[in-house]
């Protein structure tokens, strides 16, 4: 008796998809140049807090969107022998969707009550420094998944 190969499921990537919904989405990409902006700026700290909450907010709406489309849409499961690197580089970026969610929401909320309660300024330096932080996170991810779609086109 002849042993089949045992298949499990992988994650891949349609790199024109996954290209296109990145490239449709522009309000997205001008809310984080807002956002950046308004970190680097020196406002009064009021209007950084307000201009933060109301940010964040669209941020993570139009990132939900995102993430939903490119989950829809730009990744597959595929049966295979083993993940591979693309594979691995699918199921790592794919996973970082939830995360990067789940933080920027923090910072939402954050910002909010920021606004809500009163603006005072080592609370205020922080949630920018937050906010900064989760800027670099998002380019890392970006990046991953822009790497992951040239390693796809030179696999077809």
């Amino acid at each position: 008796m002849v042993a089949s190969p045992i298949l499990c499921k992988t994650l891949t990537v349609n790199p024109a998809f996954l290209q296109e919904i990145k490239d449709s989405n522009p309000d997205l990409w001008d809310t984080v140049g807002q956002l950046r902006q308004l970190c680097e700026g020196d406002q009064e700290p009021a209007a950084t807090a307000r201009g933060l909450a109301r940010l964040l907010d669209t941020l993570r709406d139009d990132l939900a969107l995102q993430f939903s489309l490119e989950e829809s849409y730009g990744y597959l499961e595929v049966a295979g022998d083993s993940p591979g690197v693309l594979g691995e580089l699918a199921t790592e970026t794919h996973a970082q969707h939830c995360s990067l969610y789940l933080r920027l929401s923090e910072l939402a909320e954050q910002a909010e009550e920021l606004q809500y309660r009163g603006v005072e300024p080592t609370q205020l330096r922080q949630l920018v420094k937050s906010a900064q932080d989760f800027d670099a996170e998002l380019r890392k991810h970006e990046q991953s998944e822009n790497e992951l779609i040239e390693r796809s086109f030179h696999l077809k």
